[in-house]
């Protein structure tokens, strides 16, 4: 004779454990989404509290369109640098010749229009062509000869920047500047700057490339587990030579446009973009996807540096700030960043815990 045996409901101290154990879940749920949601959107935030804290100080100064319009307009060639340097940090690669690429590409493009007469659509191509042929470079260091691309990069900025050196005769290039040519920076299109134009373009095309395209998410996955990444079918050599050329290219569109703003070309233009560029984009990588650059966390980033030391000199600080904060965004960045792919990998480990768990309590239960 067989009996019926059925568990009796949870009671006593095991539903309040039950309770507990759920309560504890949803608390941890509830904070892990607050801690996100300011990881990915305090720098937004910060930014907004910082133009609002310096408008309110030096409301003559620093809250007017004028002021307003200056940053936006005079931030454009570095944010155009800085989403340069963006492309090959997808892969893990850094790419410290995007400096003296603009330094190159502002140099070449007057030289040619100014010294030799070359038309201007040709001047033009001629310094792509030219960042196509450096990106070339940089991608045969690092593929063929096995060189880190920060040491192959750094070489090739040595270069680069010895030839503008050449080119220039080390003086600066003013003469026979056609308007033509100094109309592409400095013109507006319904009284937008034309920088800013090219900026938000150049801003969605490469967002749309790098999140809604297979390059972008392919170079995602390298992050710099080549082996693992070409085992997974991605033809790596061939995307490390589109993120090397795209940044080489972007850089010399940077330097047409510099050197369409000012009219010249200065022998020493280049190095100087480094850091702020690098700045940029490691503190980008903080927000929106944190632990991971970005092109959006990249433009969000180079204002929040350039409006807070805006607002600093407004209040009478010294030019050497721009160095210090430059540096101290480097370090923050990539600190928050690396905080962020450790919180990133802690709540995957707690998630296949849970997963573990609730798997072995339906055991139990059956």
């Amino acid at each position: 004779m067989s009996t019926s045996t059925t568990a009796p409901a949870p009671s006593g101290g095991t539903g309040r454990t039950v309770v507990r154990q759920n309560a504890d879940r949803s608390g941890a749920g509830t904070s892990e989404r607050i801690i996100g949601g300011v990881s990915r959107f305090g720098l937004v935030g910060m930014l907004v509290v910082v133009i609002a804290v310096f408008s309110a100080l030096t409301p003559d100064t620093y809250f007017t369109t004028t002021n307003f319009r200056l940053i936006l307009v005079n931030q454009t060639v570095t944010v155009i640098v800085a989403m340069a340097a963006t492309l090959p940090l997808l892969a893990h690669y850094l790419d410290a010749s995007v400096g003296p690429m603009l330094g190159l590409a502002q140099g070449v493009s007057i030289w040619l229009i100014s010294v030799h007469g070359v038309p201007i659509w040709l001047a033009l191509l001629a310094v792509l062509a030219l960042g196509v042929a450096v990106g070339l470079l940089n991608s045969l260091l690092v593929l063929k000869f096995d060189m880190t691309s920060i040491i192959a990069t750094l070489a090739v900025g040595s270069l680069l920047m010895g030839l503008l050196y050449m080119i220039t005769s080390g003086r600066v290039l003013y003469q026979n500047v056609p308007p033509a040519f100094t109309s592409i920076a400095r013109g507006d299109l319904a009284g937008i700057p034309l920088p800013l134009v090219y900026l938000v373009v150049l801003v969605l095309l490469l967002e749309f490339i790098v999140v809604w395209t297979p390059f972008g998410q392919r170079l995602y996955a390298m992050d710099g587990n080549l082996r693992g990444a070409a085992r997974a079918g991605i033809n790596v050599r061939s995307y490390t030579i589109r993120a090397f050329v795209g940044a080489a290219v972007l850089s010399s569109l940077a330097g047409v446009l510099l050197a369409s703003r000012v009219g010249s070309a200065q022998p020493t233009v280049g190095e100087q973009f480094l850091l702020p560029a690098f700045a940029a984009v490691f503190l980008g990588a903080a927000v929106l996807r944190p632990g991971r650059v970005n092109i959006l966390g990249t433009v969000i980033a180079a204002y929040f540096i350039t409006f807070t030391i805006a607002g600093l000199q407004h209040l009478g600080a010294a030019t050497w700030i721009e160095r210090v904060f430059n540096g101290l965004a480097v370090i923050v960045g990539v600190s928050v960043a690396a905080w962020s792919v450790r919180r990133r990998r802690q709540l995957a480990v707690r998630h296949v815990e849970r997963l573990e768990n609730d798997t072995a309590s339906k055991g139990r239960t059956t």
